[in-house]
């Protein structure tokens, strides 16, 4: 599996798993998923972008070295 394609695959699957969070609030609503969603669930998709930048930044590395290689 290529870089750029992890990286589309972990935006699907994070959007994917929010939505399945949504469902499990409606059944948990108490103090510990208060805390569980502020201290996980918040920071998720901040954390999730970083990844793909440096997936991103990864994709191009690897095509400049493989470019280089076949010079």
């Amino acid at each position: 599996m290529s870089a750029r394609a992890s990286a589309v695959k972990l935006t699907k699957s994070t959007k994917t798993f929010l939505q399945s969070w949504d469902q499990v609030k409606t059944y948990w609503r108490d103090s510990r998923q208060r805390e569980f969603e502020k201290d996980y669930i918040e920071m998720l998709p901040d954390d999730v972008s970083a990844a793909i930048r440096v997936i991103e930044e990864l994709d191009k590395i690897i095509t400049k070295a493989r470019r280089d290689c076949e010079d």
